[in-house]
């Protein structure tokens, strides 16, 4: 069976780039070119590593593994790489990527216009978000051909009218640099997000194709695309804050597109930005439930229950934990996410390394076989 149109390689890429392109990275971008004002270039390449290369690496790891959560983890022992995959997933996601979309959102739509309190808005995104996963696979097309495009273009029109605007305002000193960059851009947990959802679509490829050599072919080529638009999505970002970087010095962080927004584009237009704030948290919520129920249905309730409970239960612990804010939000998961993050990138290495190694060895071993068989 070939892969459907629907599910092309170009979707998928765009669908990567959505679910990578959250809440977090509409901050971290922006506020290290509010900083860089002089030193955007040399920001941009300390942010692009940690941001863009390192999640490389864990796309690379899933498809060495094929997907498979156990094997990668095996490393660690059966009973111990479980528990650190479980506690990594429930930190990140329901604990704090999921709410922290729903925290965002909400405060971005409030600054435009009253719309009550936030259990109330929560309650109703997470209903969104429950009925869009209900659609099946069928998210990777609304986020591949809908959102996606979207939300580029949102940022699209903020970048090239802001570069066409003059500025008058003398530059501030600089503050960043690569490493202060390199920091912001390791806080996105971009790392994390690549594992986890190159795992997922390797998965659903294979539900579809039934070959795991196509689902491989199929993320590489989609991977390339997900990470080289964001990527770009990345520079313009930097380079945009950093030009109005002098307007930007006291703005909160997650206030800085739609400040700059307002700033660029006036009171009228700058809804855009509010769109494109929307999308991007609405786009990464759904990925990140679906990565986390699907981790729940197969690792913890071994297929027993309805895939509904496992989507159920990461959406509501997703919305209790958005009632407490950003700040609280970060309170929780920040000092377990800074122990966690480098033992994933540790674990990556090894097991990249380590497969490097057996391949070559067996490699070498059937050309020593193939010798003494021409020999004979």
């Amino acid at each position: 069976m070939s892969v459907s149109k629907k599910n092309s390689s170009v979707v998928i890429g765009l669908a990567l780039f959505a679910m990578f392109f959250g809440s977090g990275n509409l901050i971290y971008p922006l506020f290290v070119g509010a900083n860089s004002t002089n030193t955007w270039v040399g920001s941009a390449l300390g942010f692009l590593t940690a941001a863009v290369l390192l999640p490389f690496l864990g796309v690379i790891a899933m498809v060495l593994f094929k997907g498979d959560y156990q094997s990668f983890f095996k490393i660690l022992g059966k009973k111990l790489g479980f528990l650190f995959s479980m506690l990594l997933l429930t930190i990140w996601i329901p604990l704090g990527s999921a709410p922290r979309c729903i925290a965002l959102a909400y405060s971005s739509i409030s600054t435009y216009v009253n719309i009550g309190p936030i259990w109330v808005f929560a309650l109703i995104y997470s209903l969104v978000v429950f009925f869009v996963i209900k659609r099946k696979m069928g998210f990777l097309d609304i986020l591949g051909k809908i959102i996606t495009p979207l939300l580029i273009g949102s940022i699209l029109i903020i970048f090239f009218v802001g570069i066409k605007t003059d500025m008058n305002l003398v530059s501030t000193k600089s503050d960043f640099s690569f490493f202060k960059s390199l920091k912001e851009g390791y806080n996105t947990m971009d790392l994390i997000a690549s594992f986890f959802f190159s795992a997922s679509v390797i998965h659903i490829l294979y539900k579809k194709t039934k070959s795991m050599p196509s689902s491989i072919k199929m993320i590489i080529k989609s991977s390339v695309l997900g990470i080289s638009l964001l990527a770009f999505t990345y520079v313009i970002l930097i380079f945009i804050s950093a030009k109005f970087a002098p307007y930007l010095l006291e703005v909160k962080k997650e206030q800085l597109l739609a400040f700059l927004a307002r700033i660029i584009l006036g009171s009228k237009y700058s809804i855009i930005s509010l769109i494109a704030i929307v999308l991007a948290c609405f786009s990464t919520s759904v990925a990140l439930v679906v990565a986390y129920s699907d981790f729940l249905q197969n690792q913890v309730f071994k297929n027993n229950k309805d895939i509904n409970v496992s989507i159920l239960f990461s959406i509501f612990i997703s919305y209790v934990m958005s009632l407490f804010g950003l700040s609280g939000i970060t309170f929780i998961t920040a000092p377990v996410l800074k122990i966690c993050y480098p033992i994933l990138l540790g674990l990556i290495f090894v097991n990249i390394i380590k497969i490097i190694v057996q391949e070559k060895s067996l490699t070498y071993k059937n050309a020593k076989e193939a010798e003494k068989i021409e020999t004979k």
